[in-house]
């Protein structure tokens, strides 16, 4: 009986498939819905595609037909009036696009959901499927594609799904038969020990779920291929040195595992790494033009102050490892550090890229994409270049999920920069006065003022296994950045800045002004009106998207963040910056190191972003204040002369006077104490790690800017303790606690500091009691004062309807944010704002 049913069940199946035989003849023969490294589109777009053949014998006009997505749209995207011919095949990409031009390319108005979904080839009357897998095909694989394998495909049925079953293609072949089945992949490895700092020697046991599967690996950095040397079957290496070891995992008819890459560090063997200054083994002798250097210096990893002190700093900030194939690094044709002065997509190489704490916090292995990065840096003088790593889909995930820089910061990125450090370094210009904390430290200022700013901390980098040396990891302002931190998306964010670029990361043109993402076209209409004079609150305000008086005018665009321009600037000055945002190397005509990003839909100016802060932290009494010609013409345009056309306005002039006194007075994040906290928080971070440094690149290369007499291969590395503490100690002792008064008194000649002092307080906020009485004084004039955290001050100078006249001692029944200014003889005086706790009530419990 048993048999009888098998049989006729195969005479169903047949008389079906004979029948839809003669039925149908186009079917969807082939799909990718994860696209990273196969074809692509006219627009140089990866995008899926679907593949259509016609199995009959005869052409078929495909006009009125249709994909979907959408079992309830089954007319989702119609075809035009094309013709597949008998055999033939057509490719459509599913890209969102809805492009249906018969003589061009073809997009459907949909894209494919890598998760699964539905999918089908619908006829002309709307409502026949001719072709659809079932109601979901199953999750995809990146670049591995789905269809009907040639046995089923010649069957030309729809039903084909429901008793053959579509499967996965190894090698996707748009427009051609389809080849051999793929019939799994091989799933994620599992390493027993994970990257790190290693003292003893261990063996390390790799496995998968998937059986029979062979596992081959590398030590050299390269992608391990089917003739890399085989892990033995008990899936155990021995670890007994510092290795950067890469697996994958192969199987026939699988697709191969991801390769993982996992880097071991053993400090005894990183401190006498090429003490000889020789490559290490599989390194080459020459980097391209580039200067080459090698190695730990003994003279510094065997004196007696650091030779235990250097273990320690190898373990005192994160480590990350960059391994990837030396050619590709080191290679005099295509190696990226053997041509650095090379930019762009072309010259973007695959990586993989590990975050390996020495403090039991768990870092990251990600496969990924990987460039030199900045401008004066990729002078072949310097033997450290800096990187900038790209997360795609063709290399792993589409952006890095990992909280980079804290958990109140972002957890997902499309880059990350490793920067180096040029100006003011010991590797390339052999200076004692680097410190390597000018560009970190006024990032740092700029978030102490309360504004966003692109994050950073210090690092070491190990380029397969050997040390590299000090870096800076970096946030870059970009949209993505934008879409992170403030309301808005991805795509809504201009971004703008000075340099060289074709922007969304196209590699170097000419040195200029250009959108790294969206337009230019908001930057020019801001440029424009203050160009045309800011003097009256007319057109002040309507930068500001406001009317005349103050109120919002929806129908205007916001360009201006006022606090914003106003404590980038306050930084800039701070530090006595000579090349940001005006150059003083172009003879201050023109513009250099600025960003600036706007959600162009939404109500918020501008905001700058300090970048490349290297010559800062010099001369005590350096003035920076302008004005400067840089900026007249748009080519030229950024945020310093932004600021000097604001300050023909009163409005803005009052505004810088009241940011003055919040950062410059009272323990502000710009008097001497709170910058001397600040900054003795990085120094503390990096202060063991400049040992490392001081190993790798202390000494004087006959290729550095050092003098002369520093030139000589014999001369004495710098150090920790002749060069970099003394440098910092210059910074506390002389130039912390001077330059905020010079800094106030430079702005003062400029008339932005009143002549009228804020109010005197008899508590300057904090915790209070109930009951507690605030007094206020002032030398001359009237208080007025609010307690709901608004100015006393409208525009225009009026006072506000919610400001009262001090006339006797304030009463606190509750917690308050008081503002204050002075009035005298229609002049104002600095805002100042003080916020007031009532303690809380403690609560006595009645014990029985």
């Amino acid at each position: 009986m048993k048999r009888f049913h098998v049989i006729l069940f195969t005479l169903f199946v047949y008389l079906c498939l004979h029948i839809v035989q003669m039925e149908a003849r186009v079917i969807i023969s082939e799909f990718l819905a994860v696209n990273d490294k196969g074809i692509n589109d006219r627009d140089g777009d990866r995008s899926d595609w679907i593949e259509i053949r016609n199995t009959g014998i005869e052409k078929v006009n495909l006009t009125g037909w249709s994909l979907t997505d959408d079992v309830t749209d089954l007319g989702c995207w119609k075809f035009p009036s094309v013709t597949i011919d008998a055999g033939g095949y057509m490719l459509i990409f599913a890209s969102g696009k809805n492009r249906a031009n018969p003589s061009e390319e073809l997009h459907a108005n949909f894209k494919l959901n890598a998760n699964g979904e539905y999918l089908g080839l619908v006829k002309p009357d709307g409502q026949t499927v001719a072709h659809h897998f079932l109601m979901k095909y199953p999750k995809q694989q990146d670049d591995v594609s789905y269809g009907l394998p040639v046995s089923l495909d010649s069957i030309k049925s729809s039903e084909s799904t429901l008793i053959g079953g579509a499967i996965r293609f190894l090698q996707p072949t748009p427009g051609a038969p389809n080849k051999v089945n793929l019939i799994g992949v091989v799933e994620k490895l599992s390493f027993s020990q994970s990257h790190g700092f290693y003292e003893e020697s261990f063996d390390l046991f790799i496995s998968t779920k998937t059986s029979e599967t062979v596992l081959r690996y590398t030590t050299d950095g390269s992608v391990p291929t089917e003739t890399s040397k085989k892990i033995s079957g008990n899936g155990i290496i021995k670890i007994n040195k510092t290795t950067v070891l890469r697996v994958v995992g192969f199987k026939k008819n699988f697709k191969p595992s991801k390769v993982v890459t996992q880097t071991y560090l053993f400090p005894k063997d990183i401190v006498s790494q090429s003490s000889d200054g020789l490559p290490p083994v599989g390194f080459p002798y020459d980097w391209g033009f580039n200067y080459v250097d090698y190695g730990m210096d003994p003279r510094v990893v065997n004196d007696q102050r650091y030779k235990e002190k250097i273990f320690d700093g190898l373990k005192s900030i994160p480590s990350y490892s960059l391994v990837m194939d030396l050619d590709d690094l080191f290679g005099e044709k295509s190696g990226i550090f053997a041509n650095a002065k090379n930019d762009g997509r072309e010259w973007e190489r695959e990586c993989s890229l590990e975050l390996i704490s020495a403090k039991g916090k768990i870092g990251f292995q990600e496969n990924c994409g990987v460039r030199i990065r900045g401008g004066f840096s990729r002078m072949s003088a310097n033997a450290k270049h800096a990187f900038r790593f790209f997360f795609r889909n063709e290399y792993g995930p589409g952006k890095l999920n990992y909280p980079v820089f804290g958990q109140a910061a972002a957890k997902e990125f499309d880059n990350i920069d490793l920067r180096t450090f040029s100006n003011y370094s010991w590797s390339l210009s052999d200076d004692p006065r680097c410190t390597f904390m000018r560009d970190q430290f006024n990032r740092d200022l700029q978030m102490s003022l309360g504004q966003s700013t692109a994050q950073g901390y210090f690092c070491h980098l190990y380029i397969n296994g050997q040390y590299w040396g000090l870096f800076n990891v970096c946030e870059r302002p970009e949209a993505s950045f934008g879409a992170s931190y403030f309301t808005g998306k991805q795509e809504d964010f201009d971004v703008i800045k000075i340099g060289r670029g074709k922007g969304k990361g196209e590699g170097n043109t000419q040195y200029g002004l250009f959108a790294t993402d969206g337009s230019l076209d908001a930057w020019e209409r801001f440029w424009k009106i203050c160009k045309a004079g800011l003097e009256s609150d007319e057109s002040y305000q309507k930068l500001l998207g406001n009317n005349s008086d103050g109120t919002r005018n929806t129908e205007y665009e916001v360009f201006l963040d006022v606090e914003n321009l106003i404590d980038y600037m306050l930084v800039i000055f701070y530090g006595g910056n000579l090349d940001a945002p005006i150059t003083s190397f172009g003879a201050n005509r023109s513009a250099n190191n600025w960003y600036g990003i706007r959600n162009r839909k939404g109500d918020e100016g501008f905001r700058y972003y300090v970048w490349d802060a290297e010559h800062t932290f010099l001369k005590l009494d350096e003035n920076r204040t302008g004005p400067y010609p840089a900026g007249d013409e748009y080519a030229r345009s950024n945020p310093q002369w932004i600021w000097q056309q604001c300050l023909h306005n009163a409005e803005f002039r009052q505004a810088v006077a009241d940011r003055l006194h919040k950062h410059f007075f009272n323990r502000g994040a710009l008097t001497p104490e709170s910058i001397a906290n600040l900054l003795n928080k990085r120094v503390n971070e990096i202060e063991l790690a400049v040992i490392c440094e001081s190993a790798r690149w202390g000494k004087p290369s006959p290729y550095s800017w050092a003098p002369p007499d520093r030139k000589s291969g014999d001369m004495r590395p710098r150090t920790l303790d002749e060069d970099w503490l003394p440098e910092v100690g210059r910074w506390f002792n002389e130039f912390i606690p001077k330059r905020s008064s010079i800094i106030v008194d430079q702005l003062a000649e400029h008339g932005l500091l009143p002549d009228l002092a804020p109010p005197h307080f008899s508590k300057r906020g904090g915790v209070i009691d109930p009951g507690f009485e605030l007094e206020m004084s002032s030398d001359q004039g009237d208080i007025y004062f609010t307690l709901d955290g608004s100015d006393p001050r409208l525009v225009g100078g009026r006072i506000s309807p919610a400001a009262k006249k001090y006339l006797k001692p304030i009463s606190f029944d509750k917690t308050y944010v008081l503002k204050a200014r002075v009035l005298f003889e229609g002049e104002w005086s600095a805002v100042d704002e003080l916020p007031f706790k009532m303690k809380a009530k403690k609560i006595v419990k009645n014990l029985r």
